[in-house]
Parts: C-alpha cells; sequence; structure tokens
C-alpha cells in the first residue's frame, strides 16, 4: 500500500470513521452463500418491508409464514436478520444460531450472528464466528473486520486486534502502520495505556510515519501531560506541515 493510501485512510479514521448496525452500507457483490438462493421469492414481502425500515411489519409477516409452515426453509434466517435490523439483538442470536445450525454453510447468517452477539455485548462469542467469515455482506451494514478488531480489543487480546485492523486497511501486520491504526482505535475505545504503547511502537518503526506523532500528542493532552503533547505536535509539523488539526491540537497545548 502507498504512503499517500495510509494516509488517506488514517485520515478517515481520525475524522470519525466508525460503523454501527444503523448506517447505510456500501453496495457489495451479490450475496453468493449457500442460503441465498434459497427460495427467495417466499421473503421478497418482508425483504422490501425491512428495506423500507418496516421491521415490525416485516417481523409480523414473517410470523404469519411461520405460523401456516414452521419448517419453511430459510424462515429463521429471515426472521433472525429481520430482528438484527430492528435492533433486537438477543432474539437475532436465537434465530441466527437455529438458521446456522439448518445451514453452517451460511456466510451471511454466520456474520450476522456474529454481530448480533458483539452488538449485545459478548464480544467472545463474537470473534470465532467474525473470523470465520471476513466477508462484506450488504444487510450487515457494517465492516464486519472492523467489529472483529474491537471484539479482540474489548477481550484484549490486542495482537489479534492489530492483525483484523491490519487486514481491514491492507497494511503488513508488523508494519508501523498497523501499529497506528490500531492504536487509534483503542484510543477510540479508552484503552489509554495499551493505545499509547501501540503508538510508540509506530514511531519506533517510522519515525516519519504521518500522524502517529500527531495521536501521541492527542494522548499525552488527553492526559494532561502538556510538554510532551507539545513535542509529539511539533514533531508531526515537522514532517507534516499541511495537517491543519495539528495546529489546532498544539494552540490547545499552549492554551
Amino acid at each position: 500500500m502507498s504512503l499517500l493510501r495510509v494516509i488517506f485512510i488514517f485520515v478517515l479514521v481520525t475524522g470519525g470513521f466508525s460503523y454501527s448496525a444503523g448506517q447505510a452500507a456500501t453496495p457489495s457483490a451479490p450475496d453468493k452463500s449457500s442460503a441465498a438462493a434459497v427460495q427467495s421469492s417466499n421473503f421478497e414481502k418482508s425483504r422490501r418491508l425491512m428495506d423500507q425500515g418496516k421491521y415490525d411489519e416485516a417481523i409480523a409477516q414473517l410470523q404469519g409464514l411461520s405460523a401456516k409452515d414452521p419448517a419453511r426453509k430459510g424462515l429463521a434466517r429471515e426472521l433472525g436478520t429481520a430482528y438484527y435490523k430492528k435492533g433486537d439483538y438477543m432474539k437475532a442470536v436465537d434465530l441466527l444460531k437455529k438458521a446456522t445450525g439448518e445451514d453452517p454453510g451460511d456466510n451471511e447468517a454466520t456474520q450476522l450472528l456474529g454481530l448480533s452477539y458483539y452488538l449485545s455485548g459478548h464480544p467472545a462469542e463474537a470473534i470465532p464466528l467474525l473470523d470465520k467469515v471476513q466477508t462484506w455482506f450488504s444487510r450487515a451494514n457494517v465492516d464486519a473486520s472492523y467489529v472483529l478488531g474491537i471484539c479482540y480489543i474489548q477481550t484484549k487480546n490486542y495482537p489479534q486486534a492489530r492483525e483484523a485492523f491490519a487486514r481491514m486497511f491492507d497494511v503488513p501486520v508488523d508494519s508501523a502502520a498497523s501499529y497506528l491504526f490500531t492504536a487509534r482505535m483503542l484510543f477510540r475505545q479508552e484503552f489509554d495505556p495499551i493505545a499509547e504503547e501501540h503508538a510508540q511502537k509506530a514511531v519506533a518503526l517510522d519515525p516519519k510515519l504521518p500522524l502517529a506523532h500527531y495521536l501521541l500528542g492527542e494522548l499525552y493532552l488527553y492526559k494532561s501531560r502538556i510538554p510532551e503533547a507539545i513535542a509529539e505536535f511539533e514533531k508531526e509539523l515537522a514532517i507534516n506541515p499541511g495537517h491543519a488539526a495539528t495546529y489546532y491540537k498544539l494552540a490547545d497545548a499552549y492554551t
């Protein structure tokens, strides 16, 4: 990956880059998982309702189908997806577990199950599922590599978190950029001491990596270690004199 691309991606990260289940998704390739083609016409109405944000209506329609034909193939998957989109993640977990039991090769259901575990506060349960399936599925509305990295942070498995973010940003796992991206994510999750360690490692590997000193400066400013923050911001400006945010942070440090 070129340095310019690394900088561009990191600017996205520092500019509030985050994912949540409610965000709009980037269009993706058609779902090729084994369950995607299962009688899709049977669920056309419920999917249309979900696309319109009418989750309760979609759930009611699917429950009506269930009352008529409880063994209908793909029904647990569709209901689980509807509950996921509604934000009722524990109900989604129950149904998506059933769906993956019916079809272990259903990658989208596996990923949605992992995301449902994460969003219901169970990162340890999410990890093996998200690690198994790291393809983008549009109905998930989230980048699973990002969520996998956050799960590893929350379970304090920092090397695996770094590996997930390296994969996400397409950089070598032991590179300065990988440590820097992970440091930013750690800082966002309020793992400040570990974030500092990773940022320092990034600087040690590449003292001229853009935005590495900036992140260290942010960390030190947050901890009220003002002289260290000023020193890091000044180092950043020596490398990256056009970075406006560094000037603002440096001014904050002086005031």
